[in-house]
């Protein structure tokens, strides 16, 4: 290999590098996090307790077929646990609502003082409860705004938990805390798709990808050169 396109590669590798450093430095340090954290952790499962959800047979519970004549329009009818209490959750006219499993009468809609009772109901861990909100219109990015609306009941832990529980039916939809943020930067990060996080084929990832792939082979041939023994020769 000539002297002339030594220098050449030393220059292609070092503007290549300069490039795309940065990049192959956050895909390091993000391809490390994944690496590390335990999956089951960052969902936030060591964050809820385990529950035995099954119904019970209980005769005294108000008959499903006449919740359909009590409520027109009713769709469908679930009998269902809400912090391990039994209600019924139907669906009438597109909307849900819960009935109360044994006289048949529509429930209140759930308040900030139930909703932190249930988000204490499935926490397992130590914190108190810092805040909590209603989430009507807008979600924020770790939550899907077809959640809405939420509450969202944050704890004062070691992680920031968030509990999101649907105002319609008091279920647990999402369990968040500052781990798993930081989990879902990185995956940005990491995939370059800088909207939310979907697309891994996008063109910016692809032509970071390509560049780091050139500057690393350019680097193999400076390596090679430095090791093979052999004279340069000018041109």
């Amino acid at each position: 290999m000539t002297v002339r396109k030594v220098s050449k590669a030393r220059a292609w590798h070092k503007w290549l590098m300069l490039i795309v450093g940065a990049q192959l430095a956050l895909w390091a340090i993000s391809g490390a996090y994944f690496a590390f954290m335990d999956i089951d952790f960052i969902h936030g499962d060591s964050l809820i307790k385990r529950e035995e959800s099954y119904l019970k047979g209980d005769k005294s519970r108000f008959p499903i077929g006449s919740l359909y004549s009590r409520y027109p329009g009713t769709e469908s009818v679930r009998l269902q646990l809400v912090a391990g209490q039994e209600v019924y959750r139907i669906i009438q006219h597109g909307e849900t609502r819960l009935i109360h499993p044994v006289s048949g009468q529509p429930l209140p809609p759930i308040e900030r003082e139930q909703a932190i009772a249930i988000a204490q109901y499935h926490y397992a861990g130590a914190g108190p409860v810092s805040h909590a909100s209603l989430l009507t219109d807008v979600a924020p990015s770790e939550l899907s705004p077809r959640h809405l609306p939420s509450w969202r009941v944050d704890f004062d832990d070691f992680g920031n938990t968030s509990l999101y529980l649907s105002a319609d039916e008091g279920a647990l939809v999402a369990k968040r805390h500052d781990f798993w943020r930081w989990f879902d930067i990185f995956w940005y990060i990491h995939i370059m798709d800088y909207d939310d996080g979907a697309n891994i084929n996008n063109w910016l990832l692809r032509i970071a990808a390509l560049l780091a792939m050139l500057g690393a082979s350019t680097g193999l041939i400076l390596t090679w050169r430095r090791f093979v023994p052999g004279k340069e020769t000018s041109q």
